[in-house]
């Protein structure tokens, strides 16, 4: 009875140490290009957002002004908080930064492939698409 007991003990003890959960979550961290914001594809090149996870900070550029944003990522789920930016007016620019900035109160989950993250809203909606800049 005691050899039974001690077999099942081991047993159950293995399977557990078998279940730890392995998978690793990326961090944002560094530079990334914004390739595609609410669908729209054809953005200019000097849209850039830096991620510091160490003061969990957002800043950027829209293509105009600077931003910057605390954030809040949790694995997959990803929160910001509201942008401060400058306020200067640069002609045809402006309707894309009106879509990054009012972007960041939709955000709820990140997803990602090889260097590709795609932002995604609360409802699955896919916000933003940035690119890791390798330094």
């Amino acid at each position: 009875m005691r050899k039974i007991l001690l077999l099942i003990l081991s047993v159950i003890s293995l399977s557990c140490a078998n279940t730890i959960d392995t998978v690793t979550e990326e961090i944002l961290d560094g530079n990334y290009r914004v390739i595609s914001i609410q669908g729209h594809e054809s953005l200019p090149r000097d849209i850039v957002f830096n991620f510091n996870p160490m003061a969990s900070k957002l800043s950027g550029n829209t293509g105009c002004n600077d931003f910057s944003a605390h954030y809040n990522q949790q694995g997959s789920n990803l929160e910001f908080s509201t942008p401060m930016n400058t306020r200067k007016y640069c002609k045809g620019k402006m309707e894309v930064e009106r879509q990054i900035l009012s972007s960041f109160e939709k955000v709820s989950k990140l997803d990602h492939t090889g260097n590709e993250f795609v932002i995604y809203s609360n409802n699955d909606v896919p916000l933003m698409t940035l690119i890791k800049i390798e330094q």
